[in-house]
């Protein structure tokens, strides 16, 4: 994961954000789809969609959109922070759809998510304040 976004924020930096973010995509989409035709049995386009089923469609749009995020911040945070704000959010996330599906809501996800949250803020100010002290 740590290389893709690598590669991902070098892409952006070198053609922009939507640029690069595009790119990845169509990559992924180049590479998606001979897999899917031969696991597929030849057929892509023999699902039915459902109303409800809209809603993994969404998925594509805001991986999008967490790519361009991460192309610009990886930059200025460095690949640490962004693997670990990417952790925190898939814990948060799934975390958010176990309460909806299930309603049980795990409070040592809850604490972990919180104490790797309050680690991460720890470690960018004491980043921050070790970056000033060494400049002379």
């Amino acid at each position: 994961m740590a290389a893709a976004i690598l590669m991902n924020a070098r892409l952006g930096a070198l053609r922009g954000l939507n640029k690069g973010a595009f790119i990845n995509y169509a990559a992924g989409l180049v590479l998606a789809i001979p897999i899917a035709l031969a696991f597929g049995r030849g057929s892509i386009g023999s699902y039915a969609f459902e109303p409800g089923d809209l809603i993994a469609l969404t998925g594509g749009a805001i991986g999008y959109f967490v790519v361009i995020l991460n192309n610009h911040i990886t930059p200025r945070i460095g690949i640490i922070f962004v693997t670990i704000l990417l952790f925190i959010g898939q814990i948060g996330t799934g975390a958010i759809i176990d309460a909806v599906r299930t309603g049980d809501v795990s409070i040592g996800r809850t604490i972990g998510g919180l104490l790797i949250m309050i680690g991460l803020i720890y470690l960018v100010f004491a980043e921050k304040s070790g970056s000033d002290r060494d400049i002379t």
